[in-house]
């Protein structure tokens, strides 16, 4: 769905095409896959249930045990706090959240630096469970890859556009994701916060860049607003889709190509009829004025342009991208 004509008409200029991934690329239905310490399961899953973030509520359901907690609090970007009793039966202030957020913390992350590895590698994101100083357990939370997300930055680049990563995840995630989809290692940026995404399109418009993002969450409204074109997908937050210019209404991401690619050509034909019908009445008015050409002969002329100009629109009905694979 396509919010106006202006949106239409920027859709035709874009040249890079920034993705978010959670809920983007991905199909934003993560799991977790593995847990460093079990123990630390029940805490983790009482401490994530009032979230309503995908990642936390994926955490939720692995335990239904009922842990008291106080003081809970979320942080956007970030993770979740609050109080809680561990395991000498102290009531102290625990955390679940991103890596980057507990370093930041303070919490000594070394105990887990294998779990991280192992799992983030294969394109995991790796959330933390840490009270004061002290790591309590890791998960791998796993959301899997779109099935048409490689052919569609496959398509994008055939088109001609850049294509990005900006994602709030790791860079080991971030990393293998964007090896899997077929995004140049150079164009992923991880551990990127809300504020960043839009500084980030704003430096890439600032070099001459005609920029789109995709998105879906309250995290990317920012970025849609800053974009010259913000995408969102159908299930994103309302303050997306308040933002954002294009709405996938089912939050597939093959529209992407087909919609700018369709902008191209809708562009093109706008420039050809406003080429041809000044051209037209430059040459006709004249001679006309002059004697020239009958008045007959005028009226049937500014006809036919009609037809030809009318002709030339309609010729969009049968536009296919080019780019897609023979058979799609």
């Amino acid at each position: 769905m396509i919010r106006d004509g202006v949106a239409l008409e920027k859709a035709g200029e874009i040249t890079a095409v920034i993705f978010d991934k959670t809920g983007t690329l991905t199909t934003g239905k993560p799991e977790v896959t593995a847990t460093q310490n079990p123990e630390a399961k029940n805490l983790a899953a009482a401490l994530a249930r009032n979230s309503t973030h995908p990642i936390s509520q994926a955490i939720a359901k692995i335990s239904a045990e009922k842990i008291e907690i106080t003081r809970w609090k979320e942080i956007i970007s970030a993770g979740v706090e609050g109080k809680a009793k561990v395991a000498n039966g102290e009531s102290k202030t625990v955390k679940l959240g991103s890596l980057r957020w507990l370093k930041e913390s303070g919490v000594d992350l070394a105990a887990g630096e294998k779990f991280i590895a192992e799992w983030a590698g294969q394109g995991a994101t790796i959330v933390g469970l840490a009270s004061a100083t002290d790591l309590l357990g890791l998960f791998a939370v796993r959301d899997a890859v779109k099935t048409n997300a490689t052919d569609v930055v496959a398509q994008l680049q055939r088109q001609g556009f850049k294509v990005f990563l900006v994602t709030g995840d790791n860079a080991l995630t971030a990393a293998s994701i964007a090896a899997h989809v077929g995004i140049a290692t150079d164009n992923v940026f991880a551990e990127v916060r809300p504020e960043d995404k839009a500084a980030f399109v704003k430096k890439l418009q600032a070099q001459g860049e005609r920029v789109a993002f995709v998105g879906d969450g309250i995290n990317d409204a920012p970025a849609l607003e800053q974009a010259d074109l913000g995408i969102a997908v159908s299930r994103a937050s309302d303050v997306a889709r308040a933002a954002a210019d294009i709405i996938l209404l089912k939050s597939e991401i093959e529209a992407v190509p087909e919609a700018l690619g369709l902008a191209r050509a809708t562009l093109r034909t706008i420039k050809q009829n406003l080429f041809w019908a000044f051209f037209y009445n430059a040459l006709g008015v004249p001679l006309a004025a002059m004697g020239f050409i009958s008045p007959i002969v005028c009226a049937a002329a500014m006809g036919v342009s009609d037809l030809i100009v009318i002709g030339n629109a309609l010729r969009l009905l049968r536009w296919r991208n080019p780019t897609k694979p023979p058979g799609d």
